[in-house]
């Protein structure tokens, strides 16, 4: 990787975790929370995913028992609900949606002394808790300011503690390329309802244009970043499929490790997701179900006003190669959420975004793993997806990148710009570092 993108390219392997994926930092540090601070006698989550197999894990080591609230018959068994069982925690099925499994563990929260409901999405927990991620790259890189971070986005707590452990760290102004995939982009859809919401404050108080949307002007401007609206604001396509049919895809709306009432049930649950990007899109799912959300965390909104932040979506074929190429380059199975940031490598498109690379440069990419995979999902994307993929990354209804022949270098004429590309200038050179635990590929 390091050798095709010229500079450093370093690999944070959250794949390596007990659990499989970044998730046992945020929900690790909440079951820790709610066992300290709440005297839980029992742990409850919802649905067969990366969190809650991390709830099991967490509930094991401390000792607590753990029950898992999952949809019942009729469903698709998820490749993670034996490993439920497997950390010993008890698998309830409820329901035939995720929202009726979880007003389900709402009624066993209310009913059942001592049981806690760890809910992930925005809790100060939760954050902190991923925010080490960020302190052990420090670590790693000996200090050395990174040109950029590179990771996946979901209901946007990782981001949040990634910036909130870059201010620890003093790293302000080191950039972060936030990917989604394009029918998974609620990230960018939040900003762009947060951004209107700003534009309608600025009209009404100033009449001062070239308002960035994204970061602050400040912040935006010190790093190279156009102060302009990028494309990556805009709607999605109308035709663009949806994110299951309406329900949560990947457990329930908001965040809270306390008691849930069983008055908060699926018509209250509308009041808690404070962005929604699932409206108008048709029913087809992506395969990036782990980047799914109902929400996005208000922190990691709150924090990419200030924090250069570049939303980025790419395609599910181009994420499914990048699954397909990790496993053939490095044998380890990912997730295709988590290979989407890697595509943004893969394919080329670094430069694109930051132009001023070099090969003192070095690029963390949050490696987010996953355990919601196997080799009979690798191969259905084999045959599903053309490889290699076309290039096509936008961002809301702009494609503002589009490479027909994908074996041409990231410098090649192939790009074709339909829109304004988003870039990122990282003020200085860095020097070139070894690490004992991340190595430039």
């Amino acid at each position: 990787m390091s050798k095709q993108a010229g500079c450093n390219i370093w690999l944070k392997l959250e794949g390596m975790q007990p659990t499989q994926s970044f998730k046992i930092r945020g929900v690790g540090n909440m079951c820790v929370s709610a066992l300290v601070e709440h005297n839980a006698q029992r742990i409850v989550a919802v649905g067969d995913t990366n969190a809650a197999l991390a709830v099991a894990y967490s509930a094991r080591q401390l000792g607590v028992p753990a029950t898992i609230f999952v949809p019942g018959s009729g469903t698709q068994v998820s490749v993670i609900r034996p490993k439920l069982e497997l950390e010993g925690a008890d698998v309830v099925e409820e329901g035939r949606t995720i929202r009726e499994a979880y007003k389900a563990a709402c009624d066993f929260v209310q009913g059942t002394e001592g049981a806690i409901l760890i809910d992930t999405a925005d809790e100060e927990a939760a954050i902190v808790g991923n925010a080490t991620i960020l302190n052990e790259i420090a670590l790693q890189l000996k200090n050395q300011e990174p040109a950029v971070i590179i990771t996946p986005v979901g209901s946007g707590g990782l981001l949040a503690g990634i910036i909130t452990g870059l201010h620890q760290n003093h790293w302000y102004q080191v950039p972060i390329i936030a990917v989604e995939t394009h029918n998974t982009n609620s990230f960018q859809q939040a900003l762009l309802a947060d951004s209107e919401r700003d534009d309608r404050v600025e009209e009404a108080t100033h009449s001062v244009s070239g308002k960035t949307r994204v970061v602050t002007t400040q912040a935006a401007t010190s790093q190279g970043i156009s102060a302009t609206p990028p494309p990556s604001l805009l709607p999605p396509l109308e035709e663009e499929p949806e994110n299951g049919d309406g329900e949560l895809n990947q457990g329930p709306p908001g965040s809270r490790a306390s008691n849930r009432s069983n008055s908060e049930g699926p018509s209250q649950l509308h009041s808690r997701v404070r962005v929604s990007s699932i409206d108008g899109r048709s029913a087809e799912p992506t395969i990036a179900t782990c980047l799914s959300t109902g929400s996005i965390c208000p922190k990691a909104l709150e924090l990419s006003r200030v924090h250069p932040v570049v939303p980025i979506s790419v395609s599910d074929a181009m994420a499914a190669e990048a699954c397909r190429r990790f496993l053939d380059e490095h044998q380890m199975l990912i997730e295709v959420g988590s290979a989407a940031a890697l595509s943004i490598i893969g394919k080329g498109l670094i430069h694109q975004i930051v132009p001023d690379l070099d090969h003192n440069s070095h690029i963390v990419v949050i490696v987010t793993g996953g355990a919601n995979i196997n080799f009979d999902r690798i191969d259905s994307y084999r045959q599903r997806f053309p490889y290699p993929a076309p290039i096509i990354a936008k961002s809301g209804q702009e494609v503002f990148m589009r490479m027909l022949d994908s074996t041409q270098p990231a410098s090649s004429s192939g790009v074709v710009s339909t829109g304004n590309p988003i870039g990122a200038t990282p003020g200085q050179s860095r020097q070139s570092v070894t690490s004992a635990v991340s190595t430039p590929l």
